[in-house]
């Protein structure tokens, strides 16, 4: 006889819903992220729309703290800000496409030098060339790719709401700051079934952001001692650190290719062991 076929049961199945990858995207940081600096701009501005939406109403994340929301003006600006929040200790994040991830170029190589685990979520659109086109390509993603930023790209909108996690985590772990990316208006506008994460998950999965944990990593056992905070504050009153300091050129260049050995060399390793 043929019985039912057995069905696995999982701690955490997701909720069934229908929506975009924008909102998505959204699902997750609400819960899992204290803070956003961002300056909307098509196709990721529903992303921080409802982001400023969920902070209106109050919501509280998993750390039972009430969601920032700062729009400055402009998307330099705008990564800037989300470098502050996060160098202060806050789980941060933003969100931008096209020439918002150009014009913030500059500041992604100090928030990946100060070592920031911050993530930037990115609705991919082509960049203005001979005439203007706000709808798909890469090449916001990929103006990016000398920053050091680690980027994943999600191919649906269950893909945006699981990297969105995974990325953060990754970074938390191997204090490299994430661009988490979707395409535009294919992904970010287009409405599809999904299992969206649950709360208990989120906090389960991604911690908060002052639990101690253990370093992974050699390198963050120099620096920190064998263990830290999860999204370290730089920007400490009573424990005060120097970040950004002047360095001459053979300091300067040491310090730059030291960060292949000793940090982004384990990004593969902790993003493979953790999904």
């Amino acid at each position: 006889m043929f019985g039912k076929k057995e069905q696995k049961q999982v701690k955490y199945p997701g909720i069934r819903m229908a929506m975009d990858g924008n909102s998505a995207v959204i699902m997750c940081e609400r819960e899992a992220s204290d803070a956003a600096g961002a300056y909307p701009i098509t196709p990721s501005t529903q992303m921080g729309e409802f982001w400023a939406e969920e902070a209106a109403k109050g919501h509280l994340n998993i750390s039972e703290k009430e969601l920032i929301f700062v729009e400055p003006e402009s998307e330099h600006a705008a990564a800037a800000v989300t470098a502050g929040m996060s160098m202060s200790g806050l789980r941060a994040t933003n969100f931008s496409s096209a020439q918002g991830i150009a014009f913030m170029h500059e500041s992604l190589y100090g928030a990946v030098g100060k070592r920031l685990p911050y993530v930037l979520n990115i609705g991919c659109r082509a960049i203005t060339k001979a005439s203007l086109n706000v709808h798909c390509a890469h090449d916001d993603y990929h103006c990016i790719d000398d920053t050091g930023f680690f980027q994943v790209l999600a191919n649906d909108a269950q893909g945006a709401a699981d990297l969105n996690l995974i990325g953060r985590k990754t970074a938390e772990l191997s204090l490299t700051p994430a661009a988490v990316a979707q395409d535009g208006f294919l992904t970010t506008h287009v409405i599809e079934p999904l299992q969206v994460p649950e709360r208990d998950l989120i906090e389960e999965f991604c911690g908060k952001p002052d639990d101690i944990i253990d370093c992974p990593t050699p390198a963050q056992r120099m620096v920190y001692g064998d263990k830290r905070r999860r999204v370290p504050e730089l920007w400490d009153v009573d424990a005060p650190k120097v970040s950004g300091s002047v360095q001459n050129q053979d300091a300067y260049m040491q310090a730059v290719a030291g960060q292949r050995p000793y940090f982004f060399g384990h990004i593969v390793d902790i993003f493979e062991k953790i999904q």
